[in-house]
């Protein structure tokens, strides 16, 4: 695949992109916690000692994982990127062009003043709940939590509209706002093609000169 060929390429990637870095899909828990229910604000309002427990083992767990050679050949690749994953695992890998549609681990933030604080925040101070030390509210990680907005829904719909392929890679896309961006493709006679399963494999061979 030419490069100019990739550069009309979007490639919208879910959990199954980074299970070959060892990470969990949404079955899995974190200390007990179900992970969908690591976004849902309640928990964080009702325990955030705990939530915050959860959080400093993603945060040992998931930012010590490594790019994969799914992740490492789309980088090289210079394919556009939106991901639904918060692990961070694109950017480690070097993609220029990259959407994080849930957020990330990297930060946090104080959802009262809009302060922005990296995640390393939680292990350099010596209480159990970071407090904004401008407001004094309590961060939350900077990630997108239950009822707040998706981030950046209008540019990656931007970005499809503006591609001739949609790679699906280790997502449904069944829900919305991401289930859009598929039929935005479909109904402008873009092509989909999905990636289920085995992503390092499908991605090398469809990217095969760009392998690391």
């Amino acid at each position: 695949m030419n490069q100019r060929r990739a550069n009309d390429i979007i490639a919208v990637t879910g959990a199954g992109i980074s299970v070959e870095s060892g990470l969990p899909v949404g079955e899995n828990s974190v200390l007990g916690l179900p992970l969908p229910e690591f976004f849902r604000t309640a928990v964080w309002m009702r325990d955030p000692a705990f939530a915050y427990r959860v959080l400093r083992s993603m945060l040992r767990d998931w930012r010590g994982a490594s790019p994969n050679l799914a992740h490492r050949v789309l980088a090289k690749a210079n394919v556009r990127i939106i991901t639904q994953n918060i692990d961070g695992l694109h950017r480690d890998a070097g993609t220029k062009h990259l959407i994080e549609l849930h957020g990330n681990l990297r930060e946090l933030s104080c959802r009262t003043c809009g302060a922005v604080f990296p995640s390393s925040y939680t292990f350099d101070v010596q209480i159990d709940v970071p407090i904004c030390p401008t407001c004094n509210s309590i961060l939350l990680p900077g990630v997108v939590l239950e009822g707040e907005e998706v981030r950046h829904v209008a540019r990656a719909m931007e970005w499809v509209l503006d591609s001739r392929l949609l790679l699906v890679i280790g997502t449904e896309l069944n829900m919305d706002p991401v289930r859009r961006l598929r039929e935005a493709c479909q109904q402008n006679a873009g092509d989909v093609v999905w990636i289920t399963s085995d992503a390092e494999s499908w991605v090398n061979a469809l990217f095969s000169e760009y392998r690391s």
